[in-house]
């Protein structure tokens, strides 16, 4: 909690603060917390998302997202999860997990992919940059990487979780023909 964080103190007062900080990248200062409406049984939620814009896009989309989807009614309200290939070296932190903002797309491989060149399959490309004041990592992004907390980097070619955030309709389209599946006639 910084300086200038006044929500948190006045949520400590009124209700009860479930977390203050978290253990990820962007977004370490995230806040839940729930009031009681009064005159109600009923809970107010409330998420205080981090002060710096890319953190709260971050934090929006792993947290606020799946919550309005729950409370939408939605059976499956957690982000989707996929399995993609890397296609640049990605610098791991020794401090804490992050989310790597990330392009998919979908195709044959770049020759960046390391021995998965040529295949086709999911592939991620990095938005660049990933301090959390570059706004421009956030813009095109629609999906997430799943890094682990550790020395050394995620290696070109390497197989990783990514959260999908976005529609995969505006995707790029992939290059090259993408074949149908045997039998199937159109």
């Amino acid at each position: 909690m910084g300086d200038r964080d006044l929500l948190k103190p006045l949520l400590e007062r009124k209700g009860q603060v479930h977390f203050g900080r978290v253990l990820m990248k962007p977004g370490k200062p995230l806040t839940f917390a729930t009031l009681q409406v009064e005159g109600s049984s009923r809970k107010l939620l409330v998420f205080g998302l981090p002060g710096n814009p890319v953190s709260s896009f971050v934090c929006f989309n792993l947290v606020v997202v799946p919550a309005l989807r729950k409370m939408s009614g939605w059976a499956q309200p957690q982000l989707r999860r996929v399995q993609v290939t890397t296609s640049s070296t990605l610098k791991l932190d020794p401090e804490r997990p992050e989310y790597h903002r990330v392009v998919l797309a979908y195709g044959r491989m770049p020759s960046s992919c390391g021995a998965a060149a040529g295949q086709l399959g999911w592939y991620a490309c990095s938005t660049g940059n990933q301090i959390s004041s570059r706004l421009l990592s956030a813009r095109s992004a629609n999906a997430l990487l799943e890094l682990p907390r550790a020395e050394g980097v995620v290696a070109a070619g390497s197989t990783v979780s990514a959260l999908l955030i976005d529609d995969l309709g505006f995707m790029p389209q992939a290059e090259g023909d993408v074949p149908a599946t045997d039998g199937f006639v159109a």
